[in-house]
């Protein structure tokens, strides 16, 4: 399970922690209070401004997605202070709704049970840092990519071993051999440092190795540049920047994150070309990068999946 997971298994915890339904009309409102003012409709550069058709919904006017909020920074999670449910993603379904002029809501859901939940079409897609695997195409389809993400390494700020590497030299696992790396339980990583002998790997569930490796109990940690934004570089609500570790090399082993949706339903494959729509016209707008640039996550590998 952990090879399909892929992201975070240590997120396997029940609760129905409550929805958001917001329509187009407030979507400013959301994004202001979510860390920003982006725009809720396509700027003049932009090539689509005409509402996007929604006829492949579950419920007609309603958008549901499903995702976990439980420990989901910076994907959809909520706010240590506030109690409100923030987050990308969420700014991205909100988005979306907004060009479809409708109303969106999170579906909280087990992220081990989103596959099963999605077939039992208990929400029209799935959006939580989705990656396309052999076992997923079995029985879904999938929405053009959203954001490119990538594998970050992560050590102590005063490890003289890398004092002088930065985050624009290309590194690799070979600059971890004979090290204890760190990550968490069913993320890409962990598959990636399992299949290197040179490297002592530790797995993290429920927690998230960062505490470790500043109190010197691991060498380094490899996980999602995504992860990293909220839990070392502190962006987003809720976030702190950790000053004990920093990071070190461009992010390598890149995967695309994707809207999935059940393969099985008819409606799946008119519903996955109007995703498309919206989401071409968000990169095309200008709005994708926003919400990237404001949470943290905008990097040089968004163009190539023609985020402009």
């Amino acid at each position: 399970m952990a090879h399909d997971v892929n992201r975070r298994v240590f997120l396997q915890r029940a609760g129905q922690i409550g929805a958001l339904a917001v329509t187009g009309s407030a979507l400013e409102s959301l994004l202001a209070a979510c860390g920003g003012n982006v725009p809720t409709t396509p700027s003049s550069t932009g090539k689509t401004s005409a509402k996007i058709a929604s006829t492949g919904l579950k419920i007609p006017g309603m958008f549901q997605w499903g995702s976990t909020s439980d420990n989901g920074a910076p994907y959809v999670y909520r706010d240590p202070k506030s109690s409100k449910l923030v987050g990308f993603e969420l700014e991205i379904a909100t988005a979306i709704a907004g060009l479809m002029n409708i109303n969106q809501k999170q579906v909280e859901t087990d992220y081990a049970q989103l596959d099963q939940s999605l077939q039992a079409n208990a929400f029209d897609a799935i959006l939580n840092g989705w990656e396309i695997t052999e076992d997923r195409k079995k029985t879904e389809i999938f929405s053009q990519p959203y954001y490119r993400n990538g594998q970050q390494i992560v050590v102590r700020a005063n490890d003289n071993r890398f004092a002088s590497k930065t985050t624009k030299d290309t590194l690799s696992l070979k600059d971890l051999a004979g090290m204890t790396v760190g990550t968490g339980a069913g993320f890409k990583a962990e598959e990636i440092l399992a299949a290197d002998k040179n490297i002592k790997l530790k797995s993290y569930d429920p927690d998230l190795p960062f505490n470790d490796l500043a109190l010197g109990r691991i060498d380094a940690v490899l996980i999602d540049y995504s992860t990293v934004t909220y839990y070392v570089l502190g962006d987003g609500p809720g976030g702190e920047l950790n000053k004990q570790l920093k990071l070190i090399g461009k992010t390598f082993d890149a995967s695309d994150y994707v809207i999935a949706f059940n393969k099985n339903n008819s409606n799946a494959a008119t519903l996955q070309k109007e995703i498309d729509q919206a989401l071409a016209a968000l990169k095309n707008n200008g709005m994708l990068k926003a919400i990237y640039q404001r949470w943290g996550l905008w990097t040089d590998q968004q163009p190539e999946i023609g985020i402009k």
